[in-house]
């Protein structure tokens, strides 16, 4: 992989994360949840710590709220609710 290649990937990445003291404003999930999440060890795949400060996996939080999602859908479609 080349320098160039490389290089967009850390871009990327980095445009789907955040500080975790920002999430609030844009997710709409509180910090101190966020926060509680981290320290129980509930996805742990949506935090990430770089140089003393925790981030939010924004790709990560749009993953699993897809699959509760569809983990809903079937749960309504199981017990016969239209959905």
């Amino acid at each position: 992989m080349n320098n160039t290649m490389q290089t967009g990937n850390i871009k990327n990445i980095l445009e789907n994360i955040i500080p975790i003291s920002e999430a609030p404003d844009k997710i709409s999930i509180a910090e101190k949840t966020l926060r509680n999440w981290r320290s129980q060890g509930i996805y742990p795949q949506l935090f990430i710590k770089l140089g003393g400060k925790v981030f939010v996996d924004l790709s990560e939080l749009a993953k699993i709220v897809t699959l509760q999602k569809e983990e809903a859908f079937e749960k309504a479609k199981r017990l016969g609710l239209d959905y």
